[in-house]
């Protein structure tokens, strides 16, 4: 199960390049080998996924889909506790390089932004304990645990070691809020504030709240994704890889929810 599900969030997920590829490349091959039937269905499916990648790239899209998936991000981060309840930050991914026998793991930019805010409500809360939270993202598992790399970006941040705790044990949403609930627990601790993208962020409130941990969200970039205030009417109208990046995980996450609520995970 765990391969298969693996395997679905690395190529299926619409919007992103493997799934247009990949159906991409499937349509065609009916095109060259299929019947006189199957040719005209997948001429059709192949035209509606071009049509659907080129809306979903469309900034206005994109920002309209983000802004009616987050039905809870209407919460302005300044509602939240001023108390020094732990900071758990949750990793969205890494990058890294691989040469001459080593690995250099780099936290995309999601997981840079959380561990950045993260970092702010620390400055203001500086007897907080922090959890980087996310585990070995290489497939091999002889990777640097996302965790860690959050650690090392905080830490060079100035804040002391002593305040940060590494979970580098999982790889998934609900792992993250499992293997940091245990962190909480032995911590004595049953509320924590949560650092994660708007998209994530329901899901995780969810997650923990399966777990008995009372979460209070801090929404990195606390607005819906946009090209600025200075973009000007027509650059909205002009599709971006960024545009398609921001539509490809609300996509995600639509998918994601049904799943986790299918397998009991989430009330």
């Amino acid at each position: 199960m765990n391969a298969a599900v693996e395997f679905v969030k690395e190529y299926l997920i619409p919007g992103s390049t493997w799934f247009l590829l990949i159906t991409a490349t499937a349509a065609l091959l009916v095109l060259f080998f299929g019947s006189e039937r199957k040719r005209r269905l997948a001429r059709g499916a192949l035209a509606a996924l071009l049509v659907f990648y080129w809306v979903i790239s469309v900034p206005v899209v994109a920002h309209g889909l983000q802004t009616a998936q987050r039905k809870r991000a209407s919460e302005p981060v300044t509602n939240l506790p001023d108390e020094p309840f732990p900071i758990v930050v949750l990793g969205n991914g890494l990058g890294g390089y691989v040469a001459f026998g080593g690995r250099v793991e780099v936290p995309d930019g999601r997981t840079a932004m959380n561990t950045l805010f993260a970092l702010d409500r620390f400055r203001a809360h500086p007897a907080s304990m922090l959890i980087a939270s996310g585990g070995v993202q290489h497939a091999a598992g002889d990777g640097y645990p996302e965790g860690a790399v959050i650690r090392d970006a905080l830490v060079r941040n100035h804040v002391p070691p002593d305040h940060v705790i590494v979970e580098g044990a999982s790889t998934t949403t609900r792992e993250q809020a499992i293997e940091t609930t245990r962190i909480l627990k032995q911590l004595g601790a049953s509320t924590c504030i949560v650092v994660t993208s708007p998209q994530q962020m329901d899901r995780a409130l969810d997650l923990f709240a399966h777990e008995g941990i009372k979460a209070f969200p801090l929404y990195v970039n606390s607005v819906p994704w946009s090209l600025g205030d200075g973009a000007r009417w027509w650059q909205w109208l002009v599709p971006s890889t960024d545009a398609r990046a921001v539509s490809r995980d609300v996509i995600y996450e639509l998918i994601a929810w049904p799943y986790y609520r299918m397998r009991g995970w989430i009330g």
